[in-house]
């Protein structure tokens, strides 16, 4: 019996040693097997970091430059939009300087015409005859002649605002006359215009045969 217990006793305490020298081994096998990624992966870092250092610091002196690039690019476009702004605000002052300029000049010649019609009544008359002679069809040359006191021949179309119509006038005779109040009149072959327009169309008999009915 005591020799039974003492054996179990003695294979009990194997049995604990060999478990001690297992977990011991396992131990021992673990941080080894840690060590040894440890130091793979620091090796494999450091080939990656020797490999592609060069093309990091070619990517980041790139960068670097488009970075610059970029910058000057906006610098260029600000200075285009003020550039472009100031031509933008010099001609709106050309213009405003142009149109004041121009006012200035229309008021001084309506200032003149204002004095010359006082001081020469007839003036604005021969200019509204002027006027007119231009609007009937006659022209420039035709007209300085008229408002001389000349006759002129015509032939070609005479237009009249009042009736909005053309006539065709052969080989007449025109001629500015001026009355004994020296306002102005044209005549067409010794007939006021305006009547030797309407017998033209015979736009007084429509009238008066238009009252008969």
């Amino acid at each position: 019996m005591v020799v039974a217990e003492c054996e179990q006793t003695r294979l009990k305490a194997k049995a604990e040693a060999k478990t001690e020298e297992l977990k011991s081994s396992t131990l021992v096998a673990c941080l080894s097997k840690n060590s040894a990624t440890k130091t793979a992966t620091c090796v494999l870092n450091g080939v990656n970091f020797l490999l592609g250092g060069n093309k990091v610091k070619r990517l980041e002196k790139e960068n670097a430059q488009l970075h610059r690039e970029v910058e000057d690019l906006n610098g260029q476009i600000e200075r285009l939009r003020t550039d472009m702004q100031k031509l933008k605000d010099n001609h709106a002052r050309e213009i405003n300087r142009t149109y004041e300029q121009h006012q200035q000049e229309v008021s001084n010649l309506k200032r003149l015409l204002d004095k010359a019609y006082e001081w020469f009544p007839s003036f604005k008359r021969f200019l509204n005859m002027e006027r007119e002679c231009l609007q009937y069809g006659f022209t420039a040359e035709q007209t300085d002649k008229l408002l001389h006191g000349q006759a002129v021949n015509y032939s070609g179309l005479l237009h009249s605002n009042e009736y909005r119509r053309n006539v065709l006038a052969d080989n007449v005779t025109a001629q500015v006359i001026r009355d004994e109040k020296r306002n102005l009149f044209l005549h067409i072959n010794q007939t006021p215009f305006a009547q030797w327009f309407k017998e033209q169309f015979g736009i007084g008999q429509e009238q008066r045969r238009g009252l008969r009915r």
